[in-house]
């Protein structure tokens, strides 16, 4: 009997010990000042951002992780033709996941309305070219793998664009060409000028009546140091965002209705944990609501490797 006793003891202690152990855990996360967030990010980026150095006068034909076929010709500085070795820095992004930690949403001009609507991505890219550090001027021409298209018809695929360095908000329709050849595993290829951030998307309708979401996040997070993304639930590849942040409620909301009454989508939260540099998320599946309120509390906060927060935004899907 004091054999069992002591048994039974020894795994009450154990529980206790976990229990208190992931809670400890979830105490732990601590939110992140503004730099510390933007630090994370900027790491996430730098670990995905490939680079070739290359003759000007040639050109280059690279070909990413990804496999997507990256053309570099007619370089120019001040419009006079580049000669000598340039560096290529480029980043792709296609999966929501990347595209949440990178906090590159997916919103495009209706130009039928003149107001933002959730764009479907067949790929995000970021493309420059410098000399001895100064951006250079040419053109860019990918030849993309169509499993990252979504499917979609190459006629309704638009190419977008956005300037670095400004704050993120809605992507405008830019000069280019997109078209398809092969069969089975065919191929995008399509060609934009100048380099930046450019999208090769196509603009999803939602029908219905809209109507606003606010997002209340928890203690110690705003938009400085967190951000809130929706995913729509039959139409993987999207990620809209609640780009506008009410500092007296303490809420995320967005200027025009996000989804229509009646429709699920998948509601993101994306910070960083101060004292482990990790990312912070959690997710929610929600059934559009008029002037619904979703919350995130500190429980539902999840700290993880960048891989197993990507893995956990892509697999709301699977």
């Amino acid at each position: 009997m004091k054999k069992l006793n002591y048994l039974l003891g020894m795994l009450f202690m154990a529980a206790a010990f976990t229990y208190c152990t992931d809670k400890n855990n979830e105490s732990e996360i601590k939110a992140p000042t503004t730099a510390e967030f933007a630090e994370i990010r900027q790491g996430f980026l730098d670990g995905i951002t490939q680079y070739k150095t290359f003759d000007a006068t040639t050109g280059s034909s690279f070909t990413s992780t990804k496999g997507v076929k990256v053309n570099i010709s007619g370089l120019t500085l001040n419009s006079q033709p580049v000669t000598g070795n340039v560096q290529l820095r480029y980043i792709e992004l296609f999966d929501i996941g990347s595209i949440a930690l990178a906090n590159k949403p997916l919103l495009g001009r209706d130009y039928s309305n003149n107001r933002p609507g959730p764009l479907v991505t067949g790929g995000e890219f970021f493309i420059e070219v410098t000399q001895n550090g100064t951006p250079l001027d040419g053109s860019a021409n990918l030849e993309v793998p169509v499993k990252f298209t979504k499917g979609a018809d190459p006629d309704d695929m638009t190419i977008w664009s956005m300037d670095d360095g400004e704050e993120w908000g809605v992507w405008e329709k830019a000069n280019g060409e997109i078209w398809q050849e092969g069969q089975g595993t065919e191929n995008y290829y399509y060609c934009w000028l100048p380099f930046n951030w450019t999208n090769i998307d196509w603009l999803y309708s939602l029908p219905g009546t809209q109507t606003q979401i606010r997002v209340k996040v928890p203690d110690g997070y705003n938009k400085d140091n967190c951000s809130v993304y929706a995913a729509y639930f039959d139409m993987p590849g999207t990620l809209a965002a609640f780009d506008v942040y009410d500092a007296t409620g303490k809420y995320f909301t967005e200027h025009t209705g996000i989804a229509p009454v009646g429709y699920k989508m998948f509601v993101i939260f994306v910070s960083g944990d101060a004292q482990t540099k990790r990312f912070v998320y959690a997710t929610k599946l929600v059934t559009v609501e008029p002037d619904q309120y979703i919350t995130f509390t500190a429980e539902d906060l999840r700290s993880a490797s960048i891989q197993q927060v990507i893995d956990a935004i892509n697999g709301l899907y699977d």
